[in-house]
């Protein structure tokens, strides 16, 4: 997820779901329930803790929502991706706390021992979300 990406997934859920309004699904009408929740594997959680401080770092949580605007996101390839569209969720980025607050890690401010090897950018998204994807 890029810093564009993000930004346009946390406008959505400024506009709505923060404020309390009801987000929209693909055909415009209200989602009757918000999202219950996101689940993200063991592996990318740790390849994030591997790009932050060992004393200093962990992980950062962006509260965000699907809409027509950032659907890119989804992959072409996942069969209900407009499914997710008014659908809150949140994206998680590796993080460090620093004097200046805490601070996402990404390829500028990072030491590049602890960068993931496949990119500089920390921000992850697409957790299993709930709905549309519950177990039974």
């Amino acid at each position: 997820m890029t810093r564009e990406q993000l930004e346009l997934f946390r406008r959505a859920y400024d506009k709505s779901v923060k404020k309390c309004v009801k987000g929209k699904n693909k055909d415009g009408k209200d989602i009757a329930e918000q999202s219950d929740w996101v689940f993200f594997d063991r592996d990318l959680i740790q390849s994030l803790l591997d790009m932050t401080d060992p004393k200093a770092g962990g992980l950062k949580m962006y509260f965000g929502q699907y809409d027509k605007e950032n659907l890119d996101i989804i992959p072409l390839d996942r069969k209900d991706r407009e499914d997710y569209i008014g659908r809150m969720s949140i994206a998680i980025a590796a993080a460090n706390r620093t004097e200046r607050g805490i601070i996402d890690v990404t390829g500028e401010n990072s030491d590049p021992a602890l960068r993931s090897q496949s990119s500089g950018e920390s921000v992850r998204n697409l957790g299993q979300l709930c709905p549309p994807n519950c177990n039974p």
